[in-house]
């Protein structure tokens, strides 16, 4: 659709303005502390680009980038890009996350944490939104509770939580599983007078890691449609997932 293609153009020039002064700025906090302080990344190709469920990239291949700031403080930071494609709109493009927070770690091994994250998704129009959050780890379980005031562009709140597993089965391997629970007062896309009901996403699968490699083969699915997310289609709901990213 030509009419989208300047509002792509200002979402791409948002993006390098706003990502590249925050990694900028996470280059500088880390050479600043470069004792205290840990950067890390990690470039991933994924089979298909799964967003809390929904498929971001149409079911197709999708290339990934993140990066991680850590100081020994409980500061933390970092941003995620991986592309996307859509068959709504017959356009490709990136969603760029940058977040930020604060973790406690306690005395009996639990860690809570707060943060807030903002998304970009260039290849939608109007996609972008902000959330807060408040998590937690103990052991191998993870945990978080989101919202956000505005989900993905809508002019509706949304609540997201989610529990994840990482249990450990041999010295290399690991199963993976995760849970997650999407509220909104988004409307249905069938019945326009009607909320969208509780949209339930989740995924099992195995990790291998070897040598800085980590390889992931997940089943991830999603329960129903939801006007949530209207724009990305819900084809091919559920399906296998398959993974490898290097760490640096």
């Amino acid at each position: 659709m030509p009419a989208l293609a300047p509002r792509q153009d200002k979402l791409n020039c948002r993006i390098a303005r706003h990502f590249g002064w925050f990694l900028l700025g996470l280059a500088l906090l880390c050479s600043a502390r470069g004792s205290l302080a840990q950067l890390s990344g990690t470039v991933s190709v994924v089979s298909d680009y799964r967003y809390r469920g929904i498929s971001l990239s149409d079911n197709e291949p999708a290339v990934q980038l993140g990066l991680n700031y850590d100081d020994a403080r409980g500061w933390y930071a970092g941003a995620f890009v991986s592309t996307v494609e859509s068959s709504t709109y017959q356009s490709n493009g990136v969603q760029a996350i940058a977040f930020a927070g604060y973790a406690w770690p306690m005395a009996s091994g639990l860690t809570v944490e707060v943060g807030a994250d903002y998304s970009v998704v260039t290849a939608q129009p109007r996609f972008d939104y902000g959330e807060v959050y408040v998590g937690f780890t103990l052991q191998n379980i993870t945990g978080r509770l989101y919202y956000s005031p505005r989900y993905f562009g809508e002019d509706y709140p949304a609540v997201y939580g989610e529990l994840n597993l990482a249990q450990p089965l041999h010295d290399n391997i690991l199963l993976l599983t995760h849970i997650g629970l999407l509220g909104s007062n988004a409307k249905s896309p069938y019945y326009p007078y009607q909320t969208s009901s509780a949209v339930v996403d989740g995924a099992i699968g195995v990790g291998v890691t070897w040598q800085g490699f980590n390889l992931q083969l997940s089943w991830v699915g999603v329960n129903h449609a939801s006007g949530v997310y209207a724009a990305t289609g819900t084809g091919n709901r559920n399906g296998v997932v398959v993974s490898i990213s290097h760490s640096f």
